[in-house]
């Protein structure tokens, strides 16, 4: 059997979908190894590659959405250059992330408003609360000032 390729135009990440399929496709279990390798080199799922992923591992495009809506970790958008997730859990909001959430959403609209700013309701650093993730690195105890300075270095690494 053949991997499925995308050779119309309409498909932007066609060249590299296939690459992706042409690694995962013939392997057991191979659907979130394939979401994640394409989250990884676009930065999202694009919902236009859902039906020919769904097509090359002989799955319907409902469950492929499925299984990306179901994981947090999934989107089908993009999203900001610098991407925030902060921590909604009990142990956070008692260390004080609300106020600490709500200065950072200040300062993102007028110094980074190309951020994006996600909750999540773990990220398993609850004795060093609040916390948050940038660009998927944990950050414990966090302030105003700690998220800023790491807003900065990650902005100037990709400025």
């Amino acid at each position: 059997m053949q991997p499925a390729t995308l050779h119309e135009p309409r498909h932007t990440h066609g060249q590299l979908l296939n690459q992706i399929l042409e690694e995962h496709q013939h392997k057991e279990g191979n659907l979130l190894p394939i979401l994640h390798a394409v989250q990884d080199h676009i930065g999202y799922i694009p919902e236009n590659l859902i039906a020919p992923i769904a097509q090359a591992i002989n799955r319907s495009s409902a469950e492929i959405f499925g299984v990306i809506s179901f994981y947090k970790h999934f989107r089908t958008q993009a999203c900001g250059d610098i991407h925030i997730e902060f921590c909604q859990a009990e142990a956070c909001q008692a260390r004080g992330s609300k106020e600490v959430e709500q200065a950072v959403k200040e300062m993102l609209h007028t110094e980074w408003p190309n951020a994006t700013l996600e909750p999540v309701y773990c990220l398993g650093l609850c004795a060093q609360g609040p916390a948050v993730a940038v660009n998927q690195q944990p950050l414990a105890r966090i302030t105003l000032e700690k998220i800023k300075a790491k807003i900065q270095g990650v902005a100037t690494c990709k400025g």
